[in-house]
């Protein structure tokens, strides 16, 4: 059923709906497992299911215009290990050349692991292929980033990390369900103040998701002393390194054994791609950058459709959409009394002015509704106070056939005190005139007997 339901919304093109289901789906699956409720003998075919899902997330992704040239940029590591070789201890530190005044602080060394890592991405076309791309992102998210690096007290040399971890693509997803641009899981996402909901994930958030890695990235270097071990906690486990350390009695990263293949390339990888990004052009990259990401943000405290927002600033929906990535739907979240949001620069006054314009009658928030059985749409309809055609637009609905247990969404008036008069008018029922005398017949009152019907009391 989730596989049809997954075909269903690819077919549609319906890629929030797809992400929203599939994450769903994965959240199930492993609540099932965890909670014990899955039998030992059921465990291959949860696998199998898992496996099956994340095909259908792989083979929808291929399809979409994004991924056309790194279409498999979350198994990039991988692919890239099959070229690198293992590790020479002829190690040669490369100085700053990018600017004097600025003292690199995370050493950039140069051994056998880093240039296969670079022959890679020089020399091969699949490489070139996505660094390119890579480049071209690095001029909407550069300017931003490092700023927030710096900010936060770590060295702006991470932004290279954000490159390899995602390809500076805030809307990447890796099978182990890291998101974002510096691929956050939903546990340390959240241990940083990263929240997510069915309605938003702050991991999308350039901004929100850069603090939270630069703080992450501080403790992990507070806790090894050395940004090559942290590097590789970041992208493994801290405990897990710090055993491998304990075990084999090393303290360089290089001398790490027993890693597992992405995380001995990870640090390789980044170095390589440090080392390209600063001077493409000797690396034979001449690649235009998109331009800095530029925006106003302004406060909300109520749930705003992005349509409205695109009609108050001139703009358009994926414009806006594109600017918030961390927004899973078309509005702010209603599950938050207040939300920042961003707009195209120097459009905040005009969204301000125009968006006072608009009356609460046209104004809506949004209500994920549970459906319970014997629920019918009407009922439900006729319980928010809004038509069923507007419910069946909103969640794509051919007929009135709905299931128990699957959820609606209910586009609902903003406006409190308009939205209790709809439903006490759309709710209210009809006193039915009780009919006192019928010409040409008698009243009889009679007492209805176990085992009475309609037709014997009729007779």
């Amino acid at each position: 059923m989730l596989l049809d339901s997954l075909n269903a919304k690819i077919d549609e093109g319906d890629t929030t709906g797809f992400a929203a289901l599939y994450e769903s789906a994965l959240v199930t699956l492993d609540s099932l497992q965890l909670s014990g409720s899955m039998s030992p003998g059921i465990y291959p075919y949860y696998r199998s299911h898992l496996d099956s899902l994340w095909e259908e997330y792989q083979s929808f992704t291929h399809a979409q215009k994004d991924s056309s040239e790194i279409a498999d940029v979350f198994h990039r590591i991988d692919q890239i290990a099959d070229s690198l070789e293992e590790a020479d201890t002829t190690e040669v530190l490369i100085p700053d050349i990018i600017n004097q005044h600025h003292m690199m602080r995370i050493p950039l060394v140069l051994n056998r692991q880093v240039e296969s890592a670079i022959k890679y991405f020089t020399t091969t076309r699949r490489g070139r292929r996505v660094f390119s791309v890579w480049l071209k992102r690095a001029g909407r998210y550069e300017k931003l980033i490092r700023s927030i690096l710096r900010e936060e007290g770590v060295p702006e040399e991470l932004f290279y990390l954000a490159m390899i971890e995602s390809g500076l693509n805030p809307n990447a997803r890796s099978y182990a369900r890291a998101v974002g641009i510096w691929q956050f899981i939903g546990s340390t996402g959240r241990a940083y103040g990263l929240r997510y909901s069915w309605w938003y994930d702050e991991r999308r958030d350039p901004v929100k998701s850069t603090r939270a890695a630069a703080r992450h990235l501080k403790d992990l270097y507070d806790r090894f002393g050395d940004w090559y071990l942290a590097l590789a906690g970041y992208n493994f486990s801290p405990r897990k390194i710090e055993y491998r350390l304990r075990r084999y009695k090393v303290s360089r990263y290089w001398d790490l054994p027993r890693l597992p293949r992405q995380t001995r390339n990870y640090v390789p990888t980044f170095i390589a791609a440090a080392i390209i990004a600063k001077n493409p052009e000797k690396y034979g990259f001449n690649v235009t950058p998109d331009p800095p990401l530029e925006f106003d943000t302004v406060m909300v405290r109520e749930t705003v459709d992005l349509n409205i927002v695109a009609q108050c600033v001139s703009s358009t929906f994926s414009t806006i959409k594109e600017l918030n990535p961390e927004l899973l739907r078309w509005c702010t979240p209603p599950d938050r009394k207040e939300w920042v949001l961003k707009i195209p620069k120097g459009t905040r006054e005009q969204f301000l002015t125009e968006y006072a314009k608009i009356p609460d009658n046209k104004k809506f928030t949004y209500i994920r509704h549970r459906i319970r059985f014997g629920e019918t749409l009407s009922t439900i309809a006729r319980r928010y106070g809004v038509s069923m055609s507007v419910i069946k637009r909103f969640n794509k609905l051919r007929g009135t056939r709905i299931r128990a247990g699957s959820s609606l969404i209910i586009p609902v008036p903003q406006n409190r005190d308009y939205y209790r008069y709809v439903r006490k008018n759309s709710t209210r029922r009809r006193t039915r005139k009780i009919v006192k005398n019928v010409p040409g017949r008698k009243k009889v009152v009679y007492t209805v007997k176990p085992g009475d019907t309609l037709w014997d009391i009729a007779q």
